[in-house]
């Protein structure tokens, strides 16, 4: 008796998993192409296209800049000179 509650009750959790499962899903259907599948190849190839992009955006010089700017007006600063006592 114990054994055929729990199989119900791992029955009754899977049923409910698979209905959450597919009331969550709104996906539309998409029809097959076999030309483009989608594997996790595609999606690994995507994502670097993407970062590639990204870094051909980005402008290294600029950001040295702003983080350089403190410090190159601290050294372009005039220092004091007193004169040498003799």
């Amino acid at each position: 008796m114990r054994y055929l509650l729990l199989v119900c009750l791992l029955g009754l959790a899977l049923a409910f998993d698979l209905s959450l499962f597919i009331a969550s899903s709104d996906d539309a259907f998409d029809p097959f192409d076999p030309f483009r599948p989608a594997t996790l190849l595609s999606i690994v190839a995507g994502r670097l296209h993407e970062i590639q992009t990204q870094v051909r955006e980005f402008d290294a010089q600029h950001l040295f800049d702003v983080l350089a700017a403190p410090y190159r007006a601290r050294l372009q600063r005039p220092l004091p000179t007193e004169p040498l006592p003799q």
